[in-house]
């Protein structure tokens, strides 16, 4: 959310054959802006641990919300194709 561009983003596990899961991040950009998945993973890698930086960025127009407004992250793998956990 720090980054200039992001308007929402909400992180999620996916699996991983390996791993067991592995993070990936739902985000909506703000109207006109054009940055990448390596822009975002490099903006967060210098301020997260390597192993939490997503390694699947989904840029979408919206995030889903449930009845009270919060994103859903629940079930977001599944609903996005990404066969979550």
């Amino acid at each position: 959310m720090d980054h200039e561009d992001v308007d929402q983003v909400a992180t999620f596990a996916v699996s991983h054959p390996k791993l067991g899961e592995e993070v990936a991040a739902a985000v909506v950009l703000r109207a006109g802006a054009k940055v990448t998945e390596r822009d975002l993973r490099d903006f967060v890698g210098t301020r997260i641990a390597a192993f939490k930086v997503p390694r699947i960025i989904v840029f979408l127009d919206d995030i889903p919300k449930g009845a009270t407004g919060k994103l859903q992250r629940i079930g977001l793998a599944e609903k996005l194709g990404l066969g979550g956990c």
